[in-house]
């Protein structure tokens, strides 16, 4: 939110510079993001027009002299509304314009100009470029433009946090400053003086049909309304602070938003039909165009404010397109109410809709000002002459104002914090804050001010008092620690385990979002079919739990690769959840993502081999070929431990690539299911006699079809011979000399016995006897060349 500095001193006396205000602001917990000097045009100065002649060399084109006091100079200018006897902004050489644009002495059809006379939009006060801006007679002439309009202020960009929807207003801030300085916050004036209307003519009339999402409504009615531009002064706030005027009393209500927290609507009242206003939920089947010109269909239940027939706007978000005010206006109602802020945030949730209103009704506006608002935009009406205030307010409902009591020990706080804070402190502090104080003894019972509805329990006025007191008072200590310390569980010591293996293998660890969205689902080709939804996703991009890790890991790679880091290894260790039937199923997941030159599927595979190595798990691990969504089908595999699938591992699909803008063919991947796989860690180390006698190692290589996997000949080879210690796969071929559908390869045999030296005779039999095992069950063949 941008705060004015000039402003905030309207509402309350402020003893410190910018810079000094920034650093108490953020102390406070309201944190300055930036700090913005705005307003300051060098070279710009207030000048009078004395003469308008015609350009000798160009028909569109004028010559006016004007007199900038000390001088009179003669510019070339093309603007169709200058005239003599008017005010006008002079950018001379040298000045400076917003947009980084310099101000140079031109010769314009052979007339030499020294500078520029200036339209708003050129001297950043506005959109209006048609002609040259037009000041106020009054300014003294030759007197810098910034000076003679004060133009000059500071903004600060603040970031509020979700529950402190009462600084969403300068009143607010002013508060916050009230509570260091001690000074008392001066309201802007409220009182207004309505002229009455009679009985005869017709009336508004307010209904609310449900009061659990709408308990009050006011408005009041204004005639006469001339819709114009707003004066300068209110034009150049609603820019410092963000916004684009619009017309004066469309801006009047967006003043006021911003100056007291309260949002506010106009409504052209001649288009509202029959004069009713009535608060309820849409129907089923309803739509509105809203201001931004976009049709909405609304869902059934969403609160509207409508009139006697259809939804004019949707409540506390956008107003509607046709009961907008524009030129042709010439009554104009005004909306202020208090709204439910589960269902405001629910509406713009659902329709994708942000805007400055809903923003504040989200986070809970106070009730309590909801009157004095709109009593407040209705005074700045009649100030600027933009119509007649009705003398009737019109309402419906009741503020939703209840008294809140909290008990307060102040001695909880230096119990806290461990630093002691004396009572009238603590009490100077609440009161500074607009808390109510009665002292009881050891108890004290605190009122809670209506517009501090975060604050609902005794460690939230702890908190308070905390930050006005300032946290750098607050000494650094150890906690106090036990003997024993924490013990760690068994799920986390295997986890640490992995992430130091993986790190020897040189990967880095990432932590991603465990919500994603389906457009990275689709795109990442990840089986959605279980993921569990949220019911109030914060965006589109994260509406869903997540079911495996690599999605958000696949878009870390692409970040990192297309940032020129070509070469790395990452992995994350994290949750992922799914649904089967009406259950939510949690459990661990560990992935890892290569994107390295050289590599490939067999050196993915030895990772995995070395992990399962070093955690020691009880189970063989084995690998078997099978396709999986967001990987090739040519080098993919499923990673299996015992007779459970826990994880697979492959390189990643060209579809998925070209996506993300990774390189195919060195981007591999991994997951496994760690919670299948804990229970199997070999927490203990067993030594194991190295063996006695030496092994034989004979080489083989046999020609099969290639359908069989490499794993089952291990399997098979292990169970149907003895003192076969381990079978070592090295090569796989395929092309020349090999038959069409099979392929070739070639193992070694490692064979020992236990007791004594196998002689050559044995391994011979042994080998023969292999080979015919092979051949009975898959016919294969000892390989000849």
């Amino acid at each position: 939110m941008f705060v004015s500095f000039n402003h905030l001193r309207e509402f309350v006396d402020i003893p410190y510079t910018p810079s000094q205000l920034a650093e108490r602001l953020t102390a406070l917990g309201l944190e300055v993001r930036e700090i913005k000097k705005v307003g300051a045009l060098k070279g710009v100065f207030v000048g009078k027009v004395l003469r308008v002649k015609k350009h000798p060399n160009a028909d569109r084109l004028k010559i006016v002299e004007v007199d900038l006091d000390r001088e009179v100079l003669s510019f070339v200018c093309g603007a169709p509304n200058v005239r003599e006897g008017e005010v006008v902004p002079v950018a001379l050489e040298g000045a400076e314009l917003p947009g980084n644009i310099k101000v140079r002495k031109a010769k314009i059809r052979g007339v030499v100009s020294p500078g520029m006379i200036c339209s708003e939009r050129e001297l950043g006060l506005g959109e209006d470029h048609s002609g040259i801006m037009i000041l106020p007679s009054h300014l003294p002439l030759g007197k810098s433009l910034s000076e003679a309009l004060s133009l000059e202020d500071t903004v600060f960009d603040l970031e509020i946090t979700s529950n402190r929807g009462d600084c969403l207003s300068i009143l607010g801030i002013a508060r916050e400053i009230a509570s260091l300085t001690g000074s008392r916050v001066k309201l802007p004036l409220l009182k207004v003086e309505g002229e009455k209307k009679t009985l005869a003519e017709p009336l508004p009339e307010i209904k609310i049909k449900d009061f659990d999402l709408c308990p009050f409504y006011a408005a009041r009615l204004v005639e006469e309304v001339e819709v114009a531009p707003s004066p300068l002064w209110l034009r150049w706030r609603i820019i410092l602070y963000g916004g684009r005027p619009v017309n004066n009393i469309v801006d009047i209500t967006n003043y006021v938003m911003w100056e007291m927290g309260q949002p506010l609507h106009p409504f052209d009242f001649d288009k509202i039909r029959e004069g009713k206003i009535v608060v309820r939920r849409a129907k089923e089947g309803e739509s509105l165009l809203t201001l931004d010109e976009k049709e909405r269909i609304l869902e059934e239940g969403m609160l509207v404010i409508a009139d006697a027939s259809f939804p004019i706007a949707l409540a506390g978000i956008m107003g509607g397109k046709y009961t907008e005010v524009g030129d042709s206006t010439r009554d104009v109602l005004l909306e202020a109410a208090y709204f439910n802020p589960l269902s405001i945030r629910k509406t713009s949730r659902k329709l994708g809709i942000k805007s400055e209103a809903s923003s504040r009704f989200e986070k809970g506006v106070d009730p309590a000002f909801v009157e004095k608002a709109l009593d407040r935009t209705c005074l700045l009406i009649q100030k600027l002459g933009c119509g007649k205030v009705v003398g009737l307010s019109f309402k419906a409902g009741k503020p939703p104002l209840k008294k809140k009591i909290i008990y307060f020990r102040p001695s909880k706080v230096g119990k806290i914090i461990g630093v002691r804070v004396s009572s009238s402190t603590s009490e100077k502090i609440l009161k500074g804050l607009g808390f109510g104080v009665k002292k009881e003894k050891k108890v004290w019972k605190v009122e809670v001010p209506s517009w501090r509805q975060d604050v609902e329990r005794e460690i939230d006025l702890v908190e308070e008092v905390c930050r006005v007191y300032d946290y750098g008072k607050v000494k650094l200590t150890l906690p106090s620690l036990g003997l024993r310390g924490g013990r760690e569980k068994t799920k986390e010591r295997f986890e640490d385990i992995l992430r130091n293996i993986l790190k020897g293998c040189g990967f880095y660890e990432v932590v991603t979002n465990p919500l994603v969205g389906e457009e990275l689902i689709k795109i990442s080709n990840t089986p959605s079919k279980n993921a569990l939804s949220l019911r109030n996703p914060l965006s589109t991009q994260q509406n869903l739990l997540r079911t495996y890790l690599f999605p958000r890991l696949i878009e870390v790679a692409s970040f990192n690769y297309n940032q020129e880091t070509k070469n790395f290894r990452i992995m994350e260790i994290g949750r992922v959840f799914s649904k089967e039937g009406e259950k939510l199923r949690e459990f661990s997941s560990l992935c890892g993502l290569v994107v390295e030159d050289g590599f490939n599927f067999y050196k993915l595979k030895g990772i995995i081999e070395a992990v399962f190595e070093e955690v020691r798990v009880k189970e063989k691990v084995s690998f078997y070929p099978h396709s999986f969504s967001c990987l090739s089908e040519e080098e993919a595999a499923f990673i299996r431990v015992g007779e459970d699938d826990v994880g697979f591992l492959g390189k990643l699909n060209s579809a998925v690539c070209e996506d993300f803008k990774l390189p195919f063919g060195k981007s591999y991947l991994f997951e496994l299911n760690l919670d299948f796989v804990v229970p199997l860690w070999g927490r203990e180390k067993r030594f194991k006699p190295l063996p006695k006698f030496p092994c034989v190692r004979r080489d083989l290589s046999i020609l099969i079809e290639e359908n069989i996997p490499a794993e089952e000949i291990r399997k098979h080879v292990l169970k149907e011979t003895l003192f076969v210690e381990e079978v070592e796969f090295f090569d796989v071929y395929k092309g020349p000399h090999i038959p069409e559908g099979f392929k070739s390869i070639s193992f070694s045999l490692i064979f020992r016995h236990p007791e004594r030296t196998l002689t050559d005779e044995e391994v011979n039999l042994l080998q023969d006897k292999i080979i015919k095992s092979l051949n009975k069950r898959w016919k294969a063949s000892l390989r000849s060349k």
